[in-house]
């Protein structure tokens, strides 16, 4: 219950009190008089209290954060300067109906500003995919801005186990420096980014991902990353174009130098962030935990994937006590949005479930059955924050 919402039982709760007595019968005209100096007396204890409780609210919001309206929770900021997103999974995955699907985009856009999209081909073919399913039409209808991943590379599971590759076609060679591979992509690149002109655009997920195996592809890629941003430019020049890193492996790889790197030829700088990898609970995560990026980079922080699981050893409540762990460490960064990973819990499946945790499905805001979770209320009152 919100403060407003409290604010008025009590209103209604005095009312109460006002009927009750006025509903007990006297007989004397004395009687009366006492039962209405009573009546008067404790409107007056009652909307003294209602009064105090009211500007203590209103303290508090100046004090530690904003006043929360639907969660118990408080927030650690008053405002917000990005946008938050979601990646709209339908409930009663991986048997979801059409209606199911609809609902989840309408509720996304409710409840966020910014939507991943994410279908089943993340590099040259994706334009096709892209045109045919209308994902990215669904979300403008619901007022989201898409964030488009076109990827280069691509995890293989072969005998040897996984391997990080380039995406190519089967009829050209699969190297970064191939003449043929990088006219298709920055092709494919412009192709998407004229049709959909999209208000975000990532041109490789996790990207250090496959230089730590690859490290000698990194300038090359720097190359063919101007060439495809300026042809994105010359058709969308509003489209804001970066690549993602993993922030986890970025600290345990030490990849710092590809932060400065990069600082020159992107717009943004995104990260994918998944701490309880490493900590049993969030009030473990160290303070500089994310603005030790500073150092490395001059751009704004596209968070695209945060969260915590909320499987056992996890929680639900763990989810939300991230959460508000999160905003706090990150107060003094340039942040353009956050992104929580799921709008429901899924069930990972397939090639997926083979490179993820099991654990990761349940990074959402609401259970399968579509039931909201604890973290959902703490979303609802971060949405409802004014964004400066």
């Amino acid at each position: 219950m919100n403060d407003v919402d409290s604010n008025f039982v009590s209103f209604y709760r005095i009312l109460f009190c006002v009927y009750i007595f006025k509903s007990v019968k006297v007989s004397s005209k004395v009687m009366k008089i006492k039962y209405l100096g009573i009546v008067s007396l404790i409107l007056l204890i009652l909307l003294t209290a209602f009064t105090l409780s009211y500007m203590g609210n209103v303290s508090r919001v100046s004090e530690t954060g904003a006043r929360t309206g639907h969660s118990s929770y408080t927030l650690p900021i008053s405002q917000r300067s990005f946008y938050i997103g979601l990646t709209p999974t339908p409930k009663n995955w991986p048997n979801s109906s059409f209606e199911d699907i609809m609902a989840a985009y309408e509720e996304t856009g409710k409840i966020a500003e910014v939507a991943m999209v994410w279908v089943e081909k993340q590099g040259i073919g994706e334009f096709e995919v892209l045109k045919q399913n209308k994902v990215i039409t669904a979300l403008k209808v619901y007022g989201l801005k898409p964030v488009i991943t076109f990827n280069f590379a691509t995890i293989k599971i072969g005998s040897s186990g996984i391997e990080y590759v380039i995406d190519s076609p089967k009829e050209i060679s699969g190297n970064i420096s191939n003449p043929e591979f990088r006219s298709r992509w920055v092709k494919e690149a412009k192709d998407i980014a004229l049709e959909f002109k999209p208000d975000y655009f990532s041109l490789g997920n996790e990207v250090n991902d496959y230089f730590y195996f690859h490290p000698q592809d990194f300038s090359s890629f720097l190359n063919l990353f101007d060439e495809a941003k300026r042809e994105i430019k010359s058709v969308s020049p509003d489209t804001k174009v970066f690549v993602t890193l993993s922030y986890n492996h970025l600290i345990e790889n030490s990849q710092w130098n590809m932060v400065e790197e990069l600082d020159s030829h992107v717009d943004l700088i995104g990260l994918t962030t998944y701490p309880w990898k490493h900590y049993k609970s969030p009030e473990e995560i160290p303070a500089d935990y994310y603005s030790r990026i500073k150092k490395y980079t001059t751009k704004p922080i596209a968070f695209t994937e945060i969260g915590w699981t909320s499987s056992p050893p996890s929680s639900e409540k763990l989810q939300s006590q991230f959460l508000i762990r999160f905003l706090e460490i990150t107060r003094d960064l340039k942040i353009e949005m956050v992104n929580w990973l799921f709008l429901h819990e899924i069930q990972l499946k397939g090639y997926i479930e083979k490179i993820s945790s099991p654990e990761t499905g349940t990074i959402a805001l609401k259970r399968t059955d579509g039931t909201e979770k604890d973290i959902y209320s703490l979303w609802l009152d971060l949405k409802e924050l004014k964004r400066a």
